[in-house]
């Protein structure tokens, strides 16, 4: 993380805590000061009541057809401790960009002077800027359908099957940086690699196709297509493509993923 994105994580911190303190103040007109809500399980539902200043422990109970003031004083519950959280984690960034020191690789650099600058291998410098700047690189990947089942990776990616889900805990367990479906042109078709990965030894993309349905025919031929395709443009498995594929009968091996995944790392240059 760079100092600059620490003050945008600030920057949308405090518009964040605006809006909760306008939403609570609104909120806190709607109800009596200092009121709060209790709730008792009744049968199969629930019933309502406010508390007071002053009141009995019990609370005021609120009938069904004013269940607008239940609503309110769980507003402004929510948004109270909601605008309590914000506020810690804004003055924790606030404290950590006080304290925060750039790039050491940079700073290291910026502190020989230029006359001894020319005898000093900055090899690491270059490859942490080229990385960075790598994993920050936008891109419009494909779309989903909005039938299509809902995969998310533990970091909250969403990909397309359960398979890719374990392939993306992998990566990131392992800490390999990758970038989803990002598009590249092969042959003049556009394709959508499900992960790239950076081979930051040779500055070069390193593409993981994975094929997880293998037991159909149109599919399957599809997947031949594209390996096809990449062999004919020069992306060669072993070398910057590595193809994994799956039937209904001989599902992903993930002992096998992830042991070739940790192979896979130091090849990259991440060990």
């Amino acid at each position: 993380m760079r100092r600059k994105d620490i003050m945008n994580a600030i920057n949308d911190l405090e518009k964040n805590l605006a809006m909760v303190s306008a939403k609570l103040n609104k909120y806190k007109k709607m109800v009596p000061d200092g009121a709060s809500l209790r709730v008792v399980k009744h049968g199969k539902g629930h019933q309502y009541f406010m508390r007071v200043k002053g009141g009995g422990k019990n609370g005021l109970y609120i009938k069904k057809g004013e269940l607008e003031m239940a609503e309110a004083l769980a507003q402004v519950e929510y948004h109270e401790n909601l605008k309590m959280k914000l506020a810690t984690a804004l003055d924790d960034l606030r404290k950590c960009h006080l304290s925060w020191q750039d790039d050491p690789f940079e700073t290291a650099m910026r502190d020989m002077i230029p006359s001894k600058r020319e005898f000093v291998d900055d090899s690491c410098l270059s490859v942490t800027r080229f990385l960075a700047e790598w994993r920050e690189q936008e891109y419009e990947g494909l779309s989903f359908r909005e039938d299509a089942p809902e995969y998310y990776s533990r970091n909250g990616l969403r990909v397309r099957s359960k398979s890719e889900v374990i392939i993306a805990d992998i990566l990131d367990d392992l800490d390999i940086p990758f970038l989803y479906e990002k598009p590249i042109k092969v042959g003049g078709e556009k394709f959508h690699p499900d992960f790239t990965m950076l081979d930051v030894k040779e500055k070069r993309d390193v593409y993981w196709e994975h094929f997880g349905m293998m037991d159909d025919s149109d599919y399957r031929n599809s997947a031949f297509y594209k390996i096809r395709k990449y062999e004919a443009n020069g992306i060669f498995q072993y070398d910057s493509l590595i193809c994994t594929f799956e039937t209904g009968s001989y599902p992903l091996n993930t002992r096998a993923i992830r042991n070739m995944a940790i192979r896979l790392k130091e090849k990259l240059g991440y060990c």
